[in-house]
Formats: C-alpha cells, sequence, structure tokens
C-alpha cells in the first residue's frame, strides 16, 4: 500500500536518514510486501515507503484487524519505554525483540515521537454487534464490581491514555485487545499478580467481558 507525497515527506522528516526497513524488519518478519523507495526532486533516494511498516502495525500506526495494535497517537514516553523493553528483552515478544534489539537509544526516541504525532482513522472491520459495544463501554467506564474496576480509571477518560506507564487504549483493534487480555490472563496463572496490577483485572475477566471491551475499544476515536 503507498501512500501521498505529503505522507511520505512526513515520515522522511520525521525519521531523516533511518530506514525504516532496517529499523522494524517487517519486510522479512513480517512478510511485507517489498518496498519501493521513495524520491526526492533532485532524484536522490530518501525514505523508503511505508509499505514496510503497514504489514504490521497499519498505515502510520493505525493499527490493523488483524492484531496489530495500534501505535499512532500514543504517549511518546510509553512507546519509547516499550521499544527499550523489547530492546533489553524485559518485554517478551520475539518480533519486537528482533525490531528493538538493534535500535540506539535516540532512533527508538525519533520513532516514539513520529508514531505519537500521527492520527489516521481507526482500522476498518466488519463492525462489532452494538450490544457488545454498549457493554464494553459501561466496562471501560463503570467497570463491574470491586474486582474489576473501569478501564478508564487508569487509562484516562476516553482511554486516552496517561502518561509513560498508562498507554492509550482507545482505537486498538478488538484482535489485539482480546489477544493481550489473554496473555495477562496467562501470566495471571503462572504468578500471583500483585493486586491493582493489569494482570490481576485481566485474571478476573470472562470471554464475554474482554470481548465487550475489545469490541467498544475498537470503534472509539482517540
Amino acid at each position: 500500500m503507498m501512500i501521498g507525497s505529503r505522507s511520505t515527506n512526513m515520515l522522511r522528516d520525521g525519521l531523516r536518514s533511518l530506514s525504516i526497513a532496517a529499523l522494524f524488519g517487517f519486510v522479512s518478519v513480517c512478510h511485507a510486501q517489498s518496498a519501493m523507495n521513495a524520491q526526492d526532486t533532485d532524484g536522490s533516494v530518501n525514505a523508503p515507503s511505508i509499505a514496510t511498516c503497514v504489514a504490521c502495525h497499519g498505515a502510520l500506526g493505525a493499527g490493523t484487524v488483524t492484531g496489530g495494535p495500534r501505535l499512532a497517537g500514543k504517549d511518546p514516553d510509553y512507546l519509547a519505554h516499550a521499544l527499550s523493553m523489547f530492546k533489553a528483552g524485559t518485554r517478551a515478544s520475539a518480533v519486537m525483540q528482533t525490531v528493538a534489539h538493534n535500535l540506539s537509544d535516540s532512533e527508538i526516541r525519533e520513532l516514539a515521537m513520529f508514531f505519537s504525532k500521527q492520527n489516521p482513522p481507526l482500522a476498518k472491520g466488519a463492525p462489532p454487534p452494538q450490544s457488545q459495544v454498549r457493554a464494553g463501554k459501561q466496562l471501560a467506564e463503570m467497570g463491574a464490581g470491586s474486582d474489576v474496576p473501569a478501564c478508564f480509571s487508569c487509562h484516562a477518560a476516553g482511554g486516552k491514555g496517561n502518561g509513560a506507564r498508562f498507554p492509550g487504549i482507545a482505537g486498538e483493534p478488538a484482535a489485539f485487545v482480546v489477544a493481550r487480555l489473554h496473555e495477562f490472563q496467562a501470566r495471571a496463572k503462572g504468578n500471583t499478580p500483585a493486586p491493582g496490577t493489569m494482570t490481576a483485572i485481566a485474571a478476573k475477566l470472562n470471554d464475554a467481558q474482554i470481548e465487550e471491551a475489545a469490541a467498544y475499544l475498537s470503534v472509539t476515536r482517540p
């Protein structure tokens, strides 16, 4: 997929001379299409096509309906911290650890700043049932009893995120939210989670609640 020249220039300016193919490894890791090079008016090659990124995270980091998480609009400190953890191997993801392994601190910061400034449309898929969306809205805003606090009590009003610790969750594709909450549940089975952590909260959710939260977040603009 190609984007317009304006977005290509934004990407070039944001990443300067960084090679996206080298930074993300998406061509080999995500089996992306071979990217064409974008050329400046003087004919010199600058930034490669954003096609190397959209395979995993969607155009401008919008996320994908197949479960690629949304990067666009997230707090830059959160994005930088996440990449740093992947680089150090303290956050599990075989793909992202490979991606982040060779990034310098300045490259991590540059990428975080670029994606934090993007605001693409939500990833488009089949609309979820309105009954799920309504139930998810209730869960996000009000919670479900003392064991399940409102999502927005930590992730801020509207799920827009709260600093480096609590990422924005509004606009995340449903498939990603479901998979991520299941990851937290699996982690809770291995060790008793500390009270109030995402792992502890996810352990209290049933499958219906997970699907409902995912449905609502997937249609909520950041």
